[in-house]
């Protein structure tokens, strides 16, 4: 009897001991498994944000076109000469702006609100997060001056509103805050 005690004993303290070795070698899979996952979502960063930044980078050159040939020029005495240019400097700094905003579709749900181990993804991270929003709220400034401009040229001077319409901005661009930090970069 006692000898079957003792196989009993010891098949009880093997079985315990390979359950917990099984979960031991579970949870290292695990950890191992979203290390992993964490380093390519890391690498995915890298990559998409070179992308990003050549798209922001060529919107700083298109917004400074912006200023000096329709800020610099933005006079009453202006709009017959020069709207059609100003429409299609419009067009083109539009175009980039969809090119960031398409650019920085994939970053929004990789960076937002997210923590990395790796310092340089973090940087990454947060250079995207303080362009798109100054991207996506010059923008909308810039627009929504420039309506205001063509809005007192319509009413002081009895400017064609048919002729000279006011830029059409669609609902997709609005001013943002992509990190929720009540800080609109760019709006003010």
């Amino acid at each position: 009897m006692e000898g079957r005690k003792k196989k009993i004993i010891i098949c009880v303290v093997l079985g315990i001991l390979l359950v917990f070795l099984g979960i031991t070698f579970s949870v290292i899979s695990i950890l191992n498994q979203e290390k992993k996952d964490t380093q390519k979502i890391q690498e995915e960063i890298k990559a998409k944000y070179h992308g990003f930044k050549e798209a922001a980078d060529h919107f700083t050159e298109v917004r400074k076109e912006y200023q000096t040939v329709i800020l610099e020029d933005l006079y009453v005495e202006s709009v017959e000469e020069e709207y059609e240019e100003w429409m299609e400097i419009f067009k083109d700094y539009q175009e980039v702006v969809d090119k960031v905003i398409k650019e920085a579709s994939s970053l929004d749900k990789l960076c937002v609100n997210k923590k990395y181990p790796d310092q340089t993804v973090m940087a990454n991270c947060q250079a995207y997060m303080i362009n798109y929003e100054t991207v996506m709220n010059y923008f909308v400034k810039d627009v929504e001056s420039f309506n205001e401009f063509m809005e007192t040229y319509h009413t002081d001077y009895q400017g064609d509103e048919e002729k000279y319409p006011k830029y059409e901005l669609k609902d997709k661009y609005h001013y943002i805050d992509i990190n929720d930090d009540g800080k609109f970069i760019g709006k003010d």
